[in-house]
């Protein structure tokens, strides 16, 4: 076990992915404690929400132990509730080992965790009013503070199993976050349900255990609906610095009736071993080229491949890929050393599934694959146009 860590690595308010993959480096450099806002803007971006969570997650495999210093930019009273709401704060407190207050002297953890107890009896109650924050709508499963099974909303609480009934969860979810006298247009709620299912059935498979079959100590996964509202003329402020991510927002202009365009974003994460380890069923040496950590990954989207012996699987990523070309859809998945995205132009008639759907861009290096700081599970980061008044 290390020495109490001395750094604190605190992540500023006004921090997107550019810190944060500067958070990722520092992680694999040396022991720190950690500050998260109460109060973060990004959570409110694309992708924002689950970022977090996966920072969350590398912090605190990277440190044993981990150690999470309350942050001071909120009152006292309020603060607590305040990041327990938000998917990331709740992920860094799960996961941490020990609390310390905004002092960075006191021990808090018994209090907080029986917050976090209340925070997680709200998320798997099914209540809408209660699990939504804002305009997203988190679902999430932690293991190693379940006491009643997993959230009912996404398994069985008898078998384990996926809920099958995912159209249902969607519905509700999509009747919760839009207003539909704003949409010009149809919303295929049924396809929508099986993209979604397909991506969390990927991460579900492997997300509590390592590579060896071994329990994780603390592990997580979820989906996290939101409703993103970008206005042409901010939509550099939407896309958080991301050249990437502005110039699919700016493909939207001439599809779009209005200024304003709605987004369905679904964020699916888990804190297992990543796509390439599984892939590879070893983990990834630090000494591997960055291109065959990506021909890893790009083959997990391949028809009919599979880590699992079961022939049902294999389909659901080329699913994905097939819907979000027909939707014009966006994808970013940061997963190990690799911060992909895959973006599709609205309006394709008749769309069929290619391989050539599967040459992935960098999403700081554009076509050239950059090795990036290595993270804790996968994060997938859809983000699918309702609102184009088509």
């Amino acid at each position: 076990m290390q020495a109490n860590p001395t750094t604190n690595d605190r992540l500023k308010k006004r921090a997107a992915y550019l810190e944060c993959e500067e958070l990722f480096g520092r992680f694999a450099e040396r022991p720190s404690v950690l500050t998260v806002p109460n109060r973060w803007p990004f959570e409110a971006r694309p992708g924002g929400a689950v970022t977090g969570a996966q920072l969350a997650a590398t912090w605190a495999r990277a440190n044993d132990p981990a150690i999470l210093q309350l942050s001071d930019d909120e009152a006292p009273e309020t603060a607590a509730s305040s990041l327990l709401s938000r998917t990331y704060g709740l992920i860094a407190a799960a996961f941490a080992d020990k609390i310390i207050g905004r002092d960075g002297q006191r021990d808090v953890t018994a209090g907080m965790l029986k917050l976090i107890s209340g925070r997680l009896d709200e998320l798997y109650s099914g209540k809408f009013d209660q699990i939504i924050h804002g305009q997203v709508l988190p679902l999430v499963s932690i293991d190693h503070l379940e006491r009643h099974g997993p959230n009912p909303l996404l398994y069985h609480p008898a078998t384990g199993a996926i809920n099958t009934d995912f159209l249902k969860l969607v519905k509700q979810a999509l009747g919760r976050l839009i207003d539909r006298k704003r949409l010009r247009g149809p919303i295929d709620t049924e396809a929508l349900a099986s993209l979604f299912r397909e991506l969390f059935s990927n991460t579900h498979l492997h997300a509590r255990t390592d590579l060896s079959g071994t329990l994780y100590t603390r592990s997580a996964r979820g989906i996290v609906f939101g409703l993103r509202q970008i206005d042409h003329p901010r939509e550099a402020d939407a896309a958080a610095g991301v050249k990437a991510l502005h110039d699919y927002f700016l493909s939207m202009r001439e599809a779009a009736a209005r200024h304003r365009v709605e987004f369905l974003e679904v964020s699916v994460f888990d804190s297992g071993p990543g796509l390439a380890g599984r892939a590879n069923r070893a983990p990834i040496p630090d000494d591997m080229p960055i291109g065959t950590e990506y021909a890893l990954v790009r083959q997990c989207f391949l028809k009919n491949h599979t880590t699992e012996p079961d022939p049902a699987h294999g389909l659901g990523l080329p699913r994905v890929m097939l819907a979000l070309k027909s939707c014009g859809g966006f994808m970013r998945l940061r997963t190990g050393r690799l911060s992909l995205y895959k973006a599709f132009p609205p309006g394709v008639d008749s769309p069929q599934f290619s391989e050539q759907d599967l040459d992935f861009l960098d999403l700081i290096g554009g076509e050239e694959i950059l090795a990036h700081a290595k993270v804790a599970g996968a994060v997938f980061s859809i983000l699918i146009p309702v609102g184009l008044g088509r």
